[in-house]
């Protein structure tokens, strides 16, 4: 992969060239080339093209983020040309979302810089209701060090989950037009010169098969290819040579093979899945890693379940573990076995128990209503690649002016699968998900840096928003943990945001709100402790001129008390942005 630097207008940028970019938009013209005739027009199923630009600066008094005696402050001008694309019909759903952000320093001039942030996702149906194509890709900025200054745009989300310090990520001012006016990327991010920002590229196709045959089974066959890699800005850390962060560029191939029993069906029912992933990683440096340097997880699943009457059944389950994962010396491979029930005392709630030699699982689902769901786990496996307790759950509640939700989740990753799955449009699993029609969608890595090493994730989001005539609220908590098999490498993060908006007038919002995180790094190379507590809060006003144009002004206040304490910072930001959408 080759890397440029050019100038436009002044303003440095360095990117890396794949030839991805260029296979993905092959595919997604063959997309539009392939729907074109039968889906015109701007209706429902036709095409939706805004094309955007927001003009705006922006003051701070201390634009590196570095100790009070260190501070320079600076004015910079930001030009932020974007477009967005939205297409769904019955052959083609496609999403793009692109934003140039452009940046001019009064100060220092030599940092001018263009940050590209792509987000597109189109799924296009190739033949019958059977063969599909995925393609999708991504660009954001990311921190590179977990000790490093970061902006707050990076507080409090991770891996595409919104908690709510990423503030205009996810919140909604209640002002027509404001969706397409008001892009959340590059209002509160990515300005700092922190000396601490990679650019994190992915860009992927996923083909998939789905064949019923005539209700006796259902069978869904998936192959998934990401390609995912990293490139430094100049004036990057002056240790990690070539501008490139310390993080390898990987490629993922993943296939995964789904066999279901259909509705002929009814008392016997079964399922068979196949999982394979390689995931490659370029440069290895790491001195734990197996093999060639390749990340392998490979299993094989299947279940029967036997109707005893409507609320028994009996429970099978059977697999198998091939995995090579570096850093996790302690997974076992081989087989295992359980025997279980599932008790359904009505359509609302479904127990699970599943018990073997070398498993043993609970499960809960709670579904009352439409609008409420419950879902938790417990298992205990002692094959796999991180043998032990690993628990999921999920909670989603909706009343009529609010929205509950909870999530946690415990896995094993590395930075490059997060990057690989947070992707809105593909599930972990490999599954579509429904496009958000508010289109807002931003990739975050949240607070940690770039590492190569595979860790244990344990990462729970709960959070609630009301929405009732003018006022708007939105509340949130998270916490967060990595833990490897070396424990110094350990690092915790937690925090919470509070987030109010006002509709003062039919084209008028005022915003206020703050957050905390805290984060735990670990002992340095000299055993000192090294720890972060983020504080942040803004206050702003938006306005709607004309359903094309419109204007936000702010003031934000964010802080850092580290340890140690030449990590520490104080910042003042005023903003002033005016936006028109063509």
């Amino acid at each position: 992969m080759k890397s440029i630097s050019y100038q436009y207008f002044g303003i440095k940028a360095r990117t890396a060239i794949p030839w991805w970019p260029f296979v993905l938009g092959v595919l997604l013209i063959s997309f539009c080339s392939l729907c074109w005739t039968q889906e015109t027009g701007s209706g429902p199923g036709g095409w939706q093209i805004i094309p955007r630009i927001s003009v705006g600066t922006t003051y701070s008094d201390n634009i590196g983020l570095v100790p009070a005696d260190q501070a320079e402050d600076d004015l910079v001008l930001q030009v932020d040309p974007g477009i967005s694309v939205r297409k769904r019909g019955s052959r083609l759903d496609l999403r793009l979302d692109y934003t140039a952000q452009g940046l001019l320093y009064t100060n220092n001039g030599d940092a001018n810089k263009i940050n590209n942030q792509l987000q597109t996702f189109g799924t296009a149906k190739l033949y019958q209701d059977n063969l599909f194509l995925d393609a999708y890709g991504s660009i954001s900025q990311v921190p590179v060090s977990s000790n490093g200054r970061a902006d707050a745009g990076n507080l409090g989300s991770a891996s595409g989950i919104f908690s709510g310090l990423s503030f205009l990520n996810n919140f909604n001012l209640g002002l027509p037009n404001a969706t397409e006016l008001f892009s959340p990327i590059g209002i509160f991010s990515d300005i700092a010169l922190t000396d601490n920002q990679a650019t994190a590229n992915r860009f992927g196709i996923s083909p998939y098969w789905r064949q019923n045959f005539g209700g006796w089974a259902e069978v869904l066959l998936r192959y998934r290819y990401d390609d995912i890699f990293y490139d430094q800005d100049d004036t990057g850390d002056e240790q990690q040579a070539g501008g490139q962060s310390n993080v390898s560029d990987s490629q993922i191939n993943e296939i995964n093979l789904n066999l279901t029993s259909g509705r002929q069906f009814s008392t016997l029912k079964w399922n068979l899945n196949y999982f394979y992933q390689l995931q490659k990683q370029d440069n290895q440096t790491d001195s734990n890693a197996i093999g060639n340097d390749d990340d392998r997880q490979e299993n094989v699943v299947g279940q029967l379940t036997y109707r005893l009457d409507k609320r028994w059944n009996l429970l099978a389950e059977a697999g198998y573990e091939n995995n090579q994962v570096a850093g996790f010396e302690n997974g076992r491979n081989g087989a295992y076995w359980g025997l279980g029930t599932i008790w359904t005392p009505n359509r609302f709630i479904e127990m699970k128990g599943l018990y073997g030699p070398d498993i043993n699982e609970i499960a809960l689902r709670w579904n009352p209503s439409a609008r409420t769901n419950l879902q938790v786990s417990r298992r205990d496996q002692s094959l796999g690649v991180d043998p032990g307790v690993h628990w999921q759950g999920s909670f989603n509640h909706r009343t009529r002016h609010s929205t509950w939700s909870v999530t946690y989740t415990d896995e094993v990753t590395n930075e490059q699968q997060l990057l690989g799955s947070n992707l809105l449009g593909v599930s972990p699993n490999g599954q579509p998900l429904p496009l958000d029609g508010q289109g807002q969608v931003v990739v975050s890595e949240g607070q940690f840096g770039l590492t190569n090493q595979n860790f244990r994730r344990k990462r729970f989001d709960a959070g609630v928003t009301y929405q009732r005539g003018l006022t708007g609220l939105s509340i949130n908590a998270f916490n967060e943990d990595r833990e490897g098999q070396d424990v110094t490498s350990n690092e915790t993060t937690y925090g919470a945001s509070a987030l109010w908006t006002w509709r003062l007038a039919p084209r008028t919002a005022s915003f206020l709100g703050t957050g905390w995180e805290h984060d735990d790094l670990g002992e340095d190379q000299l055993g000192e402790a090294q720890e972060n507590d983020y504080w942040v809060s803004v206050v702003g006003l938006a306005r709607v001129f004309t359903p094309d144009a419109g204007g936000l002004i702010s003031y934000r206040y964010y802080r850092n008390d580290a340890d140690p304490a030449e990590q520490g910072f104080r910042e003042n930001r005023f903003n002033v942005r005016f936006n028109v959408k063509f």
